[in-house]
Parts: C-alpha cells; sequence; structure tokens
C-alpha cells in the first residue's frame, strides 16, 4: 500500500474508534484508548517513514506493507 494510502486508512481506522468511544454513553473505553494511541504512534511513523510494515489486530486483523 502507498505511504499515503496507509495514512489514510490510519486516519479512518481511528475515526472509526473515536466514534465508538462518542457512542459508549458509559462504560470501560480502555480497549478503544489504546487502539488510538496505537494509531496515532503508527501515522506518524508512517509518515516520517519509520515503519514499512504493521499490523492491527481490532476490529479484524490486517497486516498492511508500505511501499513509496
Amino acid at each position: 500500500m502507498w505511504r499515503a494510502s496507509a495514512v489514510t486508512y490510519l486516519l479512518e481506522r481511528r475515526r472509526v474508534w473515536l466514534e465508538k468511544i462518542a457512542a459508549t454513553p458509559s462504560g470501560n473505553v480502555e480497549l478503544e484508548s489504546k487502539q488510538i494511541e496505537l494509531i496515532e504512534r503508527l501515522v506518524l511513523d508512517v509518515r516520517a517513514g519509520r515503519v514499512r510494515t504493521f499490523a492491527l489486530t481490532h476490529p479484524k486483523p490486517v497486516e498492511i506493507i508500505v511501499t513509496n
């Protein structure tokens, strides 16, 4: 996947997690918060070229290889 596409994918996943938190009236959103933190770090690393591959396990497993 191209670098820009990988960043777009990550930002979309982040948006979904944020919506999930907003839809949760109360309770434990620890998993969602951790996923958002992971994605935010990945966005920075992918943009900077520090990461060539990454995998996400939620909501479904996916592995992405970043190309230039």
